[in-house]
């Protein structure tokens, strides 16, 4: 859910600084195909990042982790899966994860001081703690790490207001490089590569969906959503499904009691 509340002027400011070319005629190519609408405990538990393995979603929310079958079903739950070693330094939120070779990398900050960054791995079939967590360099994920995607060989994240991708290894955790993007996304809430380019969801005033060329950095908006006023736009992720849906995208409801999950088509 959203990481921070900014004031009237301060979003002023974001929107001329954050300002991105309007979408091109690809923004209209993807159309919504269906929706998901979960309530209650599922809201609560679906609420923030999304991926899959193939067969099955994986959601996160602030505290924890939950495996849910295609259908909706919850087959396994984390409700407490924020390392200790890192609850103990005040980290207390999960952002927008990612699945890859059996693993979830799942990405820990310490909101709202951000001194703390983690992309910590868990093992997907039992949603537990493997043990391994790497600490990312607090002066490129300023305010904090607010999702992470494994793609081009590489932990890929950002910062909220993100000017640039980092690179970091899967091996160690180290950063490899920053690929510097043609244009500013604001309010980054999930991001996954497909085909290799990088897919980002916004939470920004147009509540887009960003395209990004991981060899150049150029900025592509995608996807204009056509949103009732209030929602709060996460995570997405990729899924060819048989009704023709390919990408996946979550939002909080302007009620704050429920959880969308909507399905387009390219």
């Amino acid at each position: 859910m959203k990481r921070r509340f900014p004031s009237l002027v301060t979003a002023a400011t974001l929107a001329a600084t954050f300002a991105v070319t309007p979408a091109s005629a690809s923004a209209a190519a993807w159309q919504q195909v269906s929706s998901d609408t979960y309530y209650l405990t599922d809201a609560l538990q679906r609420s923030q990042g999304v991926t899959t393995d193939g067969g099955a979603w994986y959601f996160s929310w602030q505290y924890g982790l939950s495996k849910v079958s295609l259908d909706g079903r919850t087959l396994a739950s984390n409700t407490t899966a924020i390392p200790l070693p890192l609850a103990l330094q005040g980290d207390n939120h999960i952002g927008g994860i990612d699945f890859y070779d059996g693993k979830l990398y799942v990405p820990i900050e310490d909101g709202s001081k951000y001194q703390h960054p983690y992309i910590a791995v868990y093992d997907a079939a039992t949603l537990s703690y493997t043990g391994t967590a790497f600490s990312l360099p607090q002066d490129v994920q300023r305010d904090g790490v607010p999702w992470t995607a494994v793609g081009d060989g590489y932990l890929l994240s950002s910062e909220y207001d993100a000017t640039a991708i980092n690179a970091y290894s899967l091996a160690d955790g180290h950063l490899v490089k920053r690929i510097t993007l043609s244009q500013p996304i604001p309010h980054v809430q999930g991001a996954k590569v497909y085909e290799g380019r990088l897919y980002a969801s916004s939470d920004g005033g147009t509540k887009a969906v960003y395209e990004v060329a991981l060899d150049t950095g150029a900025v592509t908006q995608v996807l204009t959503p056509n949103l009732p006023s209030g929602t709060e736009v996460e995570a997405l992720t990729f899924l060819p499904r048989p009704d023709g849906s390919l990408m996946h995208v979550l939002d909080v409801a302007p009620n704050r009691l429920s959880v969308n999950f909507r399905h387009y088509r390219p």
